[in-house]
């Protein structure tokens, strides 16, 4: 199992390496075909639990909303949006049944869940997207650089707690969802993440206050998106949410706390 776990790790970080580097349509198709095999695990998980969503319709508006962010039509992107929000309205109201508001509720807090993180990621990679925040451009490569950050503080937030729970982890925070969480593999996790995030703009250069607002937002919200996805397991029954990654199970399950700490790392941005 460890071999397999090493084997996919690596293949996934070669496939990211290119990805992040290339940028343009390769990152961004990447991007969407992740969004859209999100979107099924999400559907799949809640079948399980006799949660039929309207599938056909979530593809078609995850198409829409991230190509039109593939293009930089930033204006395209939220009419489809709200699109997409019109028309689950009005699936609730002239639809089946069945689409009753359960799983109304399910599917616009899927939708934007699976869109919203993985559309705030292919927004930080694109350059011309940092002419419009508050930081100073400080290079042609801050999309890179950014991503970067995004990815080295969610994982030194993951890493930092494992090795402080195992270490201290006495207090348990949610037993019921997770019972390895500790507080002490809370905070071990939110001061490795603000480290990081400090340290990785001293090295390579950016603002400081990037590199501290990202370590302090996603030492706060990473661990948040994790327990967000196991408690959805828990519910809906299963183990991992796909097994498109062997050793890992699925792409909700690499990209949880991604999806919380990267929108949020957007908005700091705004």
């Amino acid at each position: 199992m460890l071999k397999t776990r090493v084997i996919t790790a690596s293949i996934g970080l070669l496939i990211a390496i290119i990805a992040i580097t290339a940028g343009g349509y390769i990152f961004n198709g990447i991007i969407l075909i992740l969004a859209l095999l999100g979107w099924r695990e999400y559907v799949r998980m809640l079948r399980k639990v006799n949660v039929v969503l309207p599938e056909r319709w979530g593809y078609l508006f995850t198409i829409l909303l991230m190509g039109a962010l593939a293009f930089g039509l930033y204006k395209w992107a939220v009419i489809a949006a709200a699109a997409a929000i019109m028309t689950i309205g009005l699936l609730y109201i002239f639809g089946p049944a069945r689409l009753d508001l359960s799983v109304i509720s399910c599917s616009i807090v899927g939708f934007f869940y699976i869109n919203g993180g993985f559309a705030a990621f292919m927004a930080l990679r694109e350059n011309s997207i940092y002419e419009l925040l508050s930081v100073s451009v400080v290079t042609d490569h801050i999309g890179i650089l950014v991503i970067w950050l995004l990815l080295l503080t969610t994982w030194a937030s993951d890493t930092f707690a494992y090795f402080a729970g195992v270490k201290w982890g006495k207090r348990k925070i949610v037993p019921t969802i997770s019972p390895s969480k500790s507080l002490e593999g809370y905070v071990g996790g939110f001061i490795g993440c603000l480290l990081t995030g400090i340290l990785y703009a001293v090295i390579v250069g950016i603002p400081f206050s990037l590199g501290f607002g990202a370590g302090l937002l996603t030492g706060i919200v990473a661990p948040l998106g994790d327990l967000f996805e196991s408690k959805l397991k828990r519910y809906c029954g299963v183990k991992d949410s796909g097994v498109l990654l062997p050793g890992h199970g699925g792409v909700l399950d690499r990209f949880d706390s991604l999806l919380f700490s990267a929108p949020m790392v957007l908005i700091y941005l705004l």
